[in-house]
Order: C-alpha cells, then sequence, then structure tokens
C-alpha cells in the first residue's frame, strides 16, 4: 500500500487542523521510512520474489522492529512523546501518534502474513489483498479518494484541490 497511507493523515488532518499535512504525511510513512534504514543495516531481512503476489514481488518475511505490531504501538509512543516536547499539545501529539501507527492497519489489509505481532518467529498478520493486483489497487484509490474528497469538502480552496490532485498523481506514478 502507498497512497492508501495517506487517507488516515488527511482524515487526521481535518480532525486536527493544528497538524500541519505534510507533518501527518510524514508520520503515516513513519516505519516506511525506518524499513530501508533497518534492511541497509541488516537488523531486518526482506527477498524478492518475483510473482510472490501480484502487486508484488517482495517477501517481507523479517520485519519486527519497523512493521510489527509491538513496534508499531512503541513508534507510536515515541512520536508522541517527541511530538508533544515539540508542540506542547497533548492533541497534536496525539494526532501525529495516531497517523505513525495507522500504518499497521493500512498495511494488515494489503500485506500477506508478514506482519508480525512482536518477533519475526511468532504469529504474523495481513489480509492478502495483495494477492489480487485488481482489488489491491481500486481499493487504495477509494480509501485515498475518499479521504482526499472529506479532506478537501471541508475547504474548498482551489490550492487544496490542486494538491489533492497532485498527490493522486503522484500515486499513480509510484
Amino acid at each position: 500500500m502507498f497512497i492508501g497511507h495517506f487517507a488516515p493523515a488527511l482524515v487526521l488532518q481535518r480532525a486536527r487542523p493544528t497538524v500541519k499535512l505534510w507533518q501527518l504525511f510524514l508520520a503515516v510513512q513513519f516505519v516506511d521510512l525506518l524499513w530501508p534504514v533497518f534492511i541497509l543495516l541488516g537488523i531486518e531481512h526482506a527477498r524478492i520474489v518475483p510473482g510472490f503476489t501480484e502487486s508484488n514481488g517482495l517477501d517481507l518475511y523479517d520485519m519486527p522492529w519497523s512493521h510489527s505490531l509491538a513496534a508499531t504501538l512503541v513508534w507510536g509512543l515515541v512520536a508522541f512523546i517527541a511530538w508533544r516536547f515539540k508542540s506542547r499539545s497533548n492533541g497534536d501529539a496525539l494526532t501525529i501518534s495516531l497517523g505513525v501507527m495507522s500504518h499497521f492497519v493500512m498495511d494488515l489489509i494489503v500485506h500477506v502474513p508478514d506482519l508480525p505481532l512482536a518477533s519475526s518467529d511468532g504469529v504474523k498478520f495481513g489480509f492478502g489483498v495483495w494477492r489480487h493486483l485488481w482489488v489491491a489497487l481500486p481499493l487504495e484509490l477509494v480509501l485515498f479518494g475518499a479521504a482526499g474528497f472529506f479532506w478537501w469538502s471541508r475547504d474548498k480552496s482551489k490550492r487544496g484541490l490542486m494538491a489533492l490532485v497532485a498527490l493522486l498523481g503522484a500515486g499513480f506514478v509510484n
């Protein structure tokens, strides 16, 4: 899931307008920003298996430090503490934290069972929508589109519409 991760950011930004949209975009992608660093450092592991799913060939068999439920909760807590220190606002910090933790929920929908509860050798979760490309793509677009409409309908400025269109275009390119 790529563009679908931004759906919670759009909803959260409307719920808490004091948090900027770009900040929430970073929050919802936070664990995906950690993941390649952990791969390069040898802390987590993945392999390319052509045809692994219809959507991509990544076998994400070992990612407990970035994508497990336990790690996501910890990263959400870290984000809360860091943002609370920065903003002095519990509400803003909670919004950023929810953005970080939304990543697991959105991944749960599309990943095959590769999202660990806590460790790579334990129970793993995933509904497996990536196995069906023509379900995964429309699902992401519907999630993003609905959230984008919700976000845009509260502020119909042309600037907001242009940002939404640019994001949709970027999502198709990726």
